[in-house]
């Protein structure tokens, strides 16, 4: 029988392995998790970035004059609008929701059993958040929440990867999020932000962070359905 590494072994080992692999693995037809207990871990994620834009419009030199007042206090409500949104997503933990999402329907698809602890565990579900936070292009184009990560599910035994996904999500927030009205379209813009409370904000991120989860869970799902149906 083949010894388990410790934690801090399977770790550098990972961290390894994730350094010499660049893309996709599937060894799923050589491991049978089902009935074998799997973990996971999340890395230590980024700070989220707040990718948020608004223009100034000089186009027109006899307009130019005109909008500089209303493009100064556009700036300044992009500002606040920015500043709320970091700090709702300080209370939103978005990257634990989509590792506690992901790892549950890994579990369920793979019948396998929960794995408390890293160092017994026989598998290891392991996510590496590359970059995340809200983008929006423009003061009134759509806001949206990004997430770039990869997820690996480890063998411990074999010390080896079993399988690896890149993944990329761009969620966009809908009015319903923020108790807005559906009267504004189908998407949120920074400007509608503006006129928000800081605990709606977070009410709705929180939502908007848990429709990210579940997208993401989806797409591991289909991707290990794939990994072991597919042709």
């Amino acid at each position: 029988m083949k010894k388990k590494l410790p934690a801090a072994c399977t770790a550098a080992l990972l961290g390894a392995f994730i350094l010499v692999s660049c893309t996709t693995i599937n060894r799923l037809g050589e491991f049978d998790l089902q009935g074998h207990t799997l973990a996971a871990h999340m890395r230590l994620p980024p700070e989220p970035e707040m990718d948020v834009h608004y223009s100034f419009d000089f186009s027109n030199p006899f307009t130019a004059v005109l909008s500089v007042g209303g493009n100064i206090a556009k700036a300044a409500n992009a500002d606040r609008v920015q500043t709320l949104m970091r700090q709702a997503l300080q209370v939103v933990d978005v990257p634990g929701m989509v590792r506690d999402e992901s790892y549950t329907t890994c579990l369920s698809f793979l019948e396998a059993q929960e794995g408390k602890d890293i160092d017994t565990a026989e598998y290891l579900l392991d996510f590496d958040i590359h970059k995340w936070g809200v983008h929006a292009s423009s003061w009134t184009s759509a806001v949206s929440l990004r997430m770039k990560l990869t997820a690996i599910i480890f063998s411990s035994g074999e010390r080896t990867i079993v399988w690896r996904r890149d993944i990329e999500v761009d969620q966009a927030a809908t009015p319903a999020m923020f108790g807005l009205s559906s009267t504004l379209g189908t998407f949120v813009t920074s400007a509608a932000l503006a006129s928000l409370s800081e605990e709606n904000l977070q009410n709705g991120f929180d939502q908007l962070a848990r429709d990210t989860a579940l997208e993401i869970s989806r797409t591991l799902q289909n991707d290990l359905y794939e990994a072991r149906y597919g042709d």
